[in-house]
């Protein structure tokens, strides 16, 4: 019985690693709405937590528990605590408005306390939790029972002192989580090291409560298989009933595109065309009319060989900017996408026309607006227009003015700093000086 559910153990450990793997290289739709907020993975990962905290306090009540009890008591404790932070305190199922404390300093405005350290972007904090966390799973999940079935001293020091080692089976369970936390693909898969991890401990924890109970010795695999089933149960229907709610759909939509759009630069990397061409569409699907994003549609399917598709797609594009003009010809953004637009499929005069027209208009309300916010958002499509009428100096000017203005605006700052970079590739450095300095 013992090595059926170590078999066990390692079969759904590997059977989790081996989904997501597949879904992330052939089905990313699949691979995002398992891996995102409110979805399937993270509510697996919440009510793996929840059991955590359920099998962890039967053992602190357990009278044969023993020397273990105080650390099943802070393991039950750190489950029920991460349980309700991925719920973000019963934000997800509730749906109240974030607090203005955690509106103002957590990184995904939520309710909950480690967004105010970590969350989507790059931060000391995160990496540095990231790394210890990864560390800790690769020592508890995995060193610490193979050294103590080898009956290495410091092993057998922690069991004595009250550390139980998870059982063999959930080593690769562990392996891969700290892998995955230390997120060295970019790829999101944090969140599968939180499932990971979520599972092993709670079948750490029910593992060791039915050790002392002799009575479900015979059916511990069959009760390791049901809990496996309810957690799927579970996680599906709860995402189903908050998809199909109207007070939380439209935010789980937003959240969606914007993880289209991500991964979008995530598949990029690995060149992988189709990928990008998937998950763009499906961000367009609940986004749609971005011409942004349907060149870059365009692009990608030029690259897979398909100019059908590519063409029907630019066209989209040219269609969607052309009625934006026609309801507004003073609309600088609509112009600028018909000049790049017109730009791809090689119709110079085009080009001319409506980028001429985006920096006559631009450079007007540059000299007219009074406002800072006004001007720089009007040296930024300045910028613009000059990229498409081939004035490139002239555009890292209006980028850098842009900027000046907004220092805290991000947009501008990345355009500022992305045009500078190409800049200096191509002109020498004491020329380019000239156009940093006022």
């Amino acid at each position: 019985m013992k090595l059926l559910i170590n078999s066990y153990f390692a079969f759904i450990s590997l059977l989790i690693v081996a989904i997501y793997t597949i879904t992330a290289v052939y089905f990313p739709q699949l691979y995002i709405i398992c891996t995102y907020e409110d979805m399937y993975g993270e509510w697996g990962q919440a009510y793996f937590f929840l059991l955590t905290f359920i099998f962890a306090g039967l053992n602190v009540i357990t009278p044969d528990t023993g020397r273990f009890r105080l650390f099943f008591a802070l393991l039950a404790l750190v489950g029920l605590y991460t349980f309700m932070e991925e719920i973000s305190w019963g934000q997800r199922l509730i749906g109240f408005n974030t607090p203005d404390f955690f509106a103002e300093h957590s990184y995904q405005d939520e309710a909950n306390l480690h967004n105010l350290l970590t969350g989507p972007v790059e931060s000391w904090t995160k990496t540095s939790l990231t790394y210890v966390i990864s560390l800790g799973m690769l020592v508890y999940g995995v060193l610490f029972p193979l050294l103590l079935k080898a009956q290495w001293r410091l092993a057998l020091w922690a069991d004595q002192w009250g550390c139980p080692a998870p059982p063999l089976g959930l080593m690769p369970a562990f392996l891969f989580a700290a892998i995955f936390e230390a997120e060295f693909f970019s790829f999101n898969e944090a969140e599968v090291a939180e499932l990971l991890v979520a599972m092993g401990m709670s079948f750490t924890s029910l593992h060791f409560w039915l050790s002392k109970h002799t009575q479900w010795q015979s059916k511990r695999l069959a009760i390791f298989c049901a809990i496996t089933l309810v957690v799927i149960a579970a996680a599906f229907s709860t995402t189903q009933i908050l998809i199909h709610n109207p007070a939380q759909q439209e935010e789980i939509n937003h959240r969606l595109a914007n993880g289209y759009k991500k991964f979008a630069d995530r598949y990029d990397r690995y060149d992988h065309y189709q990928a990008v061409v998937e998950v763009l569409q499906l961000y367009n699907q609940l986004k749609p009319d971005n011409t942004v994003i349907l060149r870059r549609i365009r692009e990608n399917y030029l690259l897979l060989g398909d100019e059908v598709q590519a063409a029907l797609v630019l066209e989209d594009a040219i269609q969607i900017a052309l009625t934006r003009h026609q309801a507004d010809p003073e609309n600088i953004p609509a112009l600028i996408s018909l000049a790049k637009s017109y730009h791809q499929v090689q119709r110079p005069e085009q080009v001319y026309l409506y980028a001429q027209k985006a920096y006559d208009l631009a450079l007007q309300r540059a000299l007219d607006n009074a406002g800072v916010a006004e001007q720089a958002y009007s040296y930024y499509w300045l910028a613009k227009a000059c990229e498409q009428l081939n004035k490139q100096p002239e555009a890292l000017k209006y980028y850098r003015q842009a900027h000046k203005l907004a220092l805290n605006n991000g947009r501008y700052e990345r355009a500022y700093y992305n045009k500078r970079h190409l800049m200096e590739q191509y002109y020498a450095e004491d020329w380019t000086e000239s156009l940093y300095t006022d």
